[in-house]
Formats: structure tokens, C-alpha cells, sequence
């Protein structure tokens, strides 16, 4: 089985394209809990990113379990990690842990070229670019394989397939 983390800042199309690959491959995948959990908070802190970290890798591995060929995930403890560590300046010892013991073959890393959604759990519509940086930079440090995918959403579609297919 392939595994597969969809990676990068907000608002870049990382559910989308998620949702889209699970479709065409047929294959399982897990939603980003931050959102079921954010959903129910008025503000949260970095032991709630915790929280956020354990839950999201629990109901990866529970999906995995179930899958065929690929499995897809909309988010990681990478992104929770590297959210830690923009908005707080801090990364919990459990939380990096969990970041640096994920198991996917590799990542997709969406580039933030598409329009700004905003809702109202989304904080950073200006420094989007920057924070792709982060993540590009910390795939590279790690030595992870990834894959930017950018453009239309056929466009990063048509390059996530080449890419986990190839």
C-alpha cells in the first residue's frame, strides 16, 4: 500500500485534492480532525494541538488498516507540528515525536496558488507563501519524498497521479 500525507499551508487545496485523488484511486482516506475539534472551541492552545496530533494519527492508522492500494491523508502530525511551531513558537516533545515517526511513502505539498477561502477557523491569508517555505524546507531537512502540486485543481490532480502512480 501507498501512503500518502497531503501537506501545505491553508487555504491550499489540500481537502480538494484529497478528495479528488480518493475518488480516482478508489481508496480510503482520512479528514483533518483539527477541524472537527477547532469546530467546537472558541480558542485553543498548544496542548490542544496535542490533543489534535494524537486523535489525527489514531484515525490514520485505524485507515490504513482498512485500505487497499493507497491511502490518502488530508493532513499529518507534520502539518500539526509545523502549525506548533508558526503559531506558538513551541513544539510539544509527544507532538514532534509523532511528526517525526509518521510512515508515509510520501507527500504531496500544495502550493498556495490558488484564491484565499476564508472560514472561520483559517488564520493566515498573508503569509501563505511563507509558510510553504516552511513546509518545502522541513521536507527537505527530513529527506522526505514529496511532490509540489500547483495550478488548476485538474492540473495538480494530473500531477499527484504521475507522481504516486510513477
Amino acid at each position: 500500500m501507498k501512503r500518502i500525507s497531503v501537506v501545505g499551508p491553508e487555504s491550499s487545496g489540500k481537502t480538494t485534492l484529497t478528495k479528488y485523488l480518493s475518488k480516482t484511486l478508489k481508496c480510503n482516506y482520512s479528514e483533518e480532525y483539527a477541524r472537527t475539534y477547532l469546530d467546537k472551541k472558541e480558542t485553543y492552545d498548544v496542548h490542544d494541538l496535542i490533543k489534535i496530533a494524537k486523535e489525527q494519527n489514531r484515525i490514520i492508522t485505524n485507515n490504513i488498516k482498512k485500505g487497499n492500494d493507497y491511502f490518502i491523508a488530508d493532513t499529518s502530525c507534520l502539518v500539526i507540528e509545523l502549525w506548533s511551531r508558526i503559531k506558538f513558537n513551541h513544539v510539544d516533545v509527544d507532538l514532534k515525536y509523532l511528526s517525526l515517526n509518521e510512515n508515509f511513502d510520501f507527500y504531496l505539498l500544495c502550493k498556495p496558488d490558488i484564491p484565499w477561502e476564508k472560514d472561520r477557523l483559517r488564520e493566515n491569508p498573508n503569509d501563505r507563501d511563507d509558510i510553504f517555505n516552511v513546509y518545502e524546507r522541513t521536507l527537505k531537512k527530513r529527506n522526505l519524498n514529496y511532490k509540489i502540486v500547483e495550478g488548476s485543481l485538474l492540473e495538480r490532480l494530473l500531477t499527484a497521479l504521475d507522481f504516486i502512480k510513477n
